[in-house]
């Protein structure tokens, strides 16, 4: 059945999550597939980015259950990948090794039979050009599978995903897959995706929440604890995961709670929000690549936060259809893992070849790319972020459905990927 046939016949159930769901996402969600690149999120000026009084660190360990808390265990890893392949996923600081095979690796297995997957995403931006290039450069196809393209955001995507009708989507780490959680459908967040080298670092003008000085009584030396009191944009809102991790910076920079609950937090696409915040319509912008730019040397603006260092905020989720069929979950996982082994390895943005091929998926010249450094691509997913997430939004009354976070065994599957190198 083609998608045009399935897609349709879920509108009505989709409309109604995303009513409920409320604002999604992460900024880049919102961002038409027309334009700039992903969000590569700024440093702070970092006591110590591993230091526990970053908002990312966590005192607990990994579930005892999660096969990679202790990769020791793995059956066997697969040719070209090996320990370094599969990381604790408690740890998080921006200093981390991320997990990696050798370029070319893992080694495809096709599937017996030529499959169709039905992928869904909102936008084309180098945060998720691993999933282009696989596509483009045939890795998907090494498995034996096809993939179909579906121009739909994550909150619609989910009660697709979970009737079967999308197979993959992309998101963030958002209130519609807690809410997929809290009502019990088939959606998990099973691959991860990128952070910003830089983030947690202000030394580095980056990706972020931007303000106007002159809307703090200091402009010389703004009081971060004042942003509470300005009005913000956000493309999707007050449940954008941009939200979570401005809030979390500031608070992780000044040492103190900040109480975004009267906050006004407006709706803007990301093409309009420097428009919206030179005019002085909002006071503090999360601002994309390549957006900030335009302001980055401006005296009247300043990077009040950034990504959490370290901490990887995007995902690819799988519905109901990539979780019951596991072989085709895992060969899904094995081309895109393979993917970034092969091209996004380090420094990528010096590979000329690499470049060019980024450039053409996502429509945008390489030299506007080299403006901001190489994001790092990670497919495994941190412990405890998803936590993080929804303690803040329940918190600052983002999140009303419910008042104690959905277990991360209800929205995460680390499996996949983790069979896919060989670790399960």
């Amino acid at each position: 059945m083609s998608t045009r046939s399935r897609i349709p016949r879920l509108v009505a159930l989709a409309t109604a999550f995303t009513l409920m769901a409320a604002a999604c996402g992460g900024d880049d969600d919102a961002t038409p597939a027309t334009t700039a690149p992903p969000a590569t999120d700024a440093p702070a000026d970092t006591d110590d980015p591993a230091d526990t009084d970053d908002p990312a660190d966590t005192d607990d360990p990994a579930d005892t259950d999660d096969p990679a808390d202790d990769p020791g265990e793995a059956v066997g890893f697969v040719e070209g990948c090996s320990e370094r392949s599969v990381t604790d996923p408690a740890i998080i600081s921006p200093e981390r090794e991320v997990a990696r095979c050798d370029p070319g690796y893992p080694l495809p297995q096709p599937l017996d039979e030529r499959r169709t997957v039905v992928v869904s995403s909102a936008f084309r931006l180098e945060f998720n050009s691993p999933l282009l290039l696989a596509i483009s450069q045939g890795e998907f196809e090494k498995e034996n599978i096809e993939i179909e393209f579906v121009n739909i955001p994550y909150s619609d995507s989910v009660p697709q995903m979970a009737s079967g009708n999308v197979d993959v989507a992309v998101g963030g780490i958002e209130i519609a897959l807690f809410n997929a959680g809290n009502l019990g459908l088939d959606v998990r967040a099973t691959l991860g995706n990128y952070f910003p080298p830089d983030a947690g670092n202000y030394d580095e003008a980056q990706t972020g929440l931007w303000c106007r000085r002159d809307a703090f009584s200091n402009p010389e030396d703004p009081d971060l604890l004042e942003t509470a009191d300005v009005t913000w944009s956000s493309s999707v809102g007050r449940g954008s995961v941009s939200v979570y991790y401005s809030i979390a910076e500031i608070e992780r920079r000044t040492g103190q709670d900040l109480d975004i609950s009267q906050t006004v937090i407006e709706a803007i696409p990301n093409v309009d929000a420097l428009t919206a915040l030179v005019n002085d319509g909002v006071q503090c912008a999360v601002l994309l690549d390549p957006f900030w730019l335009d302001i980055a040397d401006d005296p009247d603006y300043f990077l009040a936060a950034s990504q959490t260092p370290g901490e990887p905020l995007g995902q690819y989720s799988y519905g109901s259809r990539m979780l019951e069929d596991r072989e085709l979950g895992v060969a899904f996982a094995r081309a895109f893992i393979r993917t970034v082994n092969t091209f996004f390895q380090g420094d990528y943005h010096s590979d000329d070849e690499v470049m060019d091929l980024i450039a053409e998926e996502i429509g945008r010249e390489v030299d506007d790319l080299r403006q901001v450094p190489s994001l790092v691509m990670d497919w495994e997913i941190r412990e405890g972020t998803t936590t993080r997430v929804q303690e803040l939004f329940i918190d600052s009354g983002t999140i009303t459905e419910f008042d104690t976070p959905v277990d991360e065994d209800l929205i995460v599957d680390r499996s996949f990927y983790l069979e896919a190198v060989g670790a399960l």
